[in-house]
């Protein structure tokens, strides 16, 4: 004759201590799930060494998007340093700031920068500025830019130095 379980108690615990094992297996694993540089990529992506290099012709295809807050496609930075960007993140409708850094950049040295703003109707304006060290340079669109106006859209910032070595891409979105 078999004995029957009559207190529930033990056959709600065996699903859970299960599932509870087979979760187990599966953290800390090694080999399983993305590696830190994966992870990164993921959370802030940026260039790979294996993204072309940067061309007149593959900086006139970049585009800002709005949503990913990237620039595609992805181009690898020619210009020496540790290059940041700053541009607004909400909608635009007097002037955006555009900035740029070298957190790399020595005192006393000068670095020309050209930037080229391309419109949501793909037309380019473009301005030119002088980066020393690691300070900030900030320019205004549509003010520092030669017949420049605001639109609704996406808009794409590229940053390259006075000899045409990319150095960075952003964005920003006008109302």
């Amino acid at each position: 004759m078999s004995q029957q379980l009559t207190h529930p108690l033990p056959r709600l615990l065996l699903p859970a201590a299960l599932a509870a094992s087979l979760a187990l297996t599966g953290c800390g694993a090694q080999g399983s799930g993305p590696s830190m540089e994966e992870l990164e990529a993921r959370i802030a992506p940026t260039a790979d060494a294996s993204a072309p290099a940067a061309d007149p012709s593959a900086l006139a295809e970049l585009r800002f998007d709005t949503e990913s807050l990237a620039c595609d496609p992805r181009i690898h930075a020619d210009a020496q340093g540790a290059w940041e960007t700053s541009a607004p993140r909400t909608e635009v409708s007097q002037g955006a700031p555009l900035k740029l850094r070298n957190t790399e950049g020595s005192e006393g040295t000068d670095v020309p920068v050209d930037i080229t703003v391309t419109t949501p109707g793909g037309k380019t304006h473009q301005a030119e500025a002088t980066l020393s060290g690691g300070e900030w340079i900030e320019l205004s669109y549509p003010a520092d830019f030669s017949g420049a106006s605001l639109a609704a859209g996406a808009f794409t910032v590229v940053w390259t130095t006075g000899e045409g070595a990319f150095i960075a891409c952003d964005g920003f979105r006008g109302a």
